[in-house]
């Protein structure tokens, strides 16, 4: 057995040529099972419009596709380019499709942000240029409240509240500024949705009192006056409104400071291309996977003086993968050796180990989507398999039968031939590394009668010169010579077939068809060397052997009368 896999796989010029296959012959998806899969350049512009990406690109994809997957020990892609912006892949033998389209289909763009925690915005200065007058009031808590404005400070008889109604100043806004605050407004509130939130420092003052503080976006509400917003007054400052209007006085000065940001990454231009190198590692105290990184000499130095910027402050590295942020961590001291490391809540050895593939290899250049994938199942393909060869075998033992049975001794030596045909088929398939599909067999086994045809072609004319009187060996060259033009002509005739074949299904995406196309090709450039050489060769030898005494077995069966 051990000896079989040595004529199975073999070395030639440093590369290992042959697989574990029937044969050692390199079997495509629809024999050994695997994963089918079409994708389309989904690279857009500015404004969202889909592009069409450039041959340079495409290249580098494929070529980054082909890292990954070869590093990955997926197996062997065969990457096909269609048209100008969709690629055919197609890896036989896998076994875990998914993890396959999550390897290819990444972008796996890596990039660092500087994360402020604590910066500011100004104010435009029309807003507060805007501000036309402020008041006092209860901060509406309903609509209703709203509508009334909540100017009364009369309280009921019996008793006090159990819980003291909200304060708020009451701001009207010039035309102009009131659309510059309210789209100021809606970006507060929107800031609610992130990890980190903004908010709005202003300031109330009047007589000898002067408060400041800072609001989220739900504290600030727009009445049902005409540009009119209420800001609340935090609840410990003052205890009522006739309160509030002693210390401040009826029409109070409102003034917005500053924007208090959340939190705002900062591009710096630190991204997976200024990594050296990356791989998968576990962290020395939780034992948990992460990912080891490596800068270069400009990342490196990038690295350096963000981490030199931010140590012993609340601002963050925020790392993100495909826009999709990973881990945020503070920097106690800077790094200036060029390496760190990355780790994740989802990390996982598998998820791990593909990401640092990902980045070692590079991110895509070119986004892409999925548009049609097909899983054979390995059972499915081996059956097929199975099946070829058993038809393969039986075609040709009833074209052996019938050579020898018709033909007789030309007959016997066409199988013959026949015989090394097949072992050149088979040893130039190992050879050139072609891979061998269903449509591939069905080509080969046609291949197979017309090689039988070239010989059938040689021993009708042979036998016209028999009848002719001419000797065996003379007869031999002349069938020969005359049989060529016919060979050629229909051999040429297929070649082209198959060229034309082989451009229509490289256009579109038809493996199938240029499977086809490719052992067909091959299969009738081989027969006509059989034919011609190995053929010719044993019927010259023998037409000068003891066997040219007998030429009634040179003539086929029931036709003495020839000779």
């Amino acid at each position: 057995m051990q000896l079989f896999h040595q004529y199975q796989i073999f070395s030639l010029g440093g590369n290992e040529i042959g697989s574990d296959a029937v044969l050692g012959l390199k079997l495509g998806l629809d024999l050994q099972g695997g994963s089918h899969l079409v994708y389309q350049s989904d690279l857009k512009n500015e404004i969202g419009e889909s592009i069409p990406p450039t041959k340079t690109q495409m290249e580098a994809l494929i070529k980054t596709i082909e890292r990954r997957v070869n590093s990955s020990g997926l197996g062997e892609p065969i990457i096909q380019l269609l048209g100008d912006d969709r690629l055919l892949i197609q890896l036989p033998g896998i076994v875990d499709p998914e993890r396959a389209k999550n390897l290819i289909g990444e972008t796996a763009r890596l990039e660092f942000k500087h994360r402020f925690t604590n910066a500011s915005d100004p104010v435009d200065a029309v807003i507060n240029e805007g501000v036309l007058n402020s008041y006092i009031g209860l901060y509406p808590t309903s609509t209703s409240e709203v509508d009334a404005k909540n100017n009364s400070t009369d309280k009921k008889d019996n008793g006090p509240d159990p819980v003291a109604p909200p304060l708020g100043v009451f701001v009207k806004f010039s035309e102009n500024s009131y659309s510059v605050f309210k789209q100021l407004h809606e970006n507060i509130v929107q800031s609610l949705e992130s990890p980190g939130y903004d908010r709005l420092q202003v300031e109330v003052s009047g007589n000898d009192d002067a408060r400041r503080f800072e609001l989220l976006g739900t504290f600030i509400t727009e009445t049902s006056e005409k540009s009119e917003f209420v800001f609340m007054i935090p609840s410990n400052y003052y205890k009522s409104v006739e309160e509030a209007k002693n210390a401040l006085g009826e029409s109070p000065k409102f003034e917005l400071l500053s924007i208090l940001l959340g939190q705002r990454d900062e591009v710096i231009g630190l991204t997976g291309e200024d990594l050296k190198r990356a791989y998968p590692g576990q962290h020395q105290t939780t034992n948990k996977p992460i990912i080891n990184i490596e800068f270069n000499e400009g990342g490196t130095r990038k690295f350096a003086e963000l981490t030199t910027d931010i140590a012993g402050t609340n601002d963050r590295i925020a790392i993100f993968l495909d826009q999709n942020e990973l881990i945020s961590p503070v920097v106690n001291q800077p790094i200036l050796g060029g390496a760190a490391f990355i780790d994740g809540p989802t990390f996982t050895i598998d998820r791990v180990n593909d990401l640092a593939l990902m980045l070692e290899s590079g991110r895509l250049p070119v986004p892409i989507k999925l548009l049609q994938e097909r899983d054979v199942d390995a059972v499915l393909g081996a059956d097929s398999l199975s099946k070829s060869y058993y038809a393969a075998g039986v075609g040709l033992l009833l074209v052996v039968v019938f050579m020898i049975l018709y033909y007789r001794i030309p007959g016997l030596f066409a199988s013959i031939a026949l015989f090394f045909y097949c072992l050149l088929v088979i040893a130039v398939f190992k050879l050139l590394s072609v891979t061998l599909t269903l449509s591939g067999i069905a080509a080969a086994i046609l291949s197979v009668g017309m090689a039988v045809d070239a010989n059938i072609l040689i021993f009708e004319r042979l036998k016209e010169e028999l009848r002719l009187g001419r000797t065996l060996s003379m007869a031999v060259n002349m069938g020969f010579s005359r049989a060529w033009p016919a060979i050629r002509d229909s051999n040429v005739s297929t070649l082209i077939t198959c060229l034309i074949l082989f451009w229509f299904a490289d256009q579109l995406g038809a493996t199938i068809v240029k499977g086809f196309a490719v052992t067909l090709s091959i299969g009738v450039i081989i027969s006509m060397i059989s034919a011609l050489m190995i053929t010719q060769t044993i019927l010259k030898v023998a037409s000068n052997s003891l066997l040219s005494k007998f030429l009634y077995l040179y003539v086929p069966a029931g036709r003495k009368d020839i000779i």
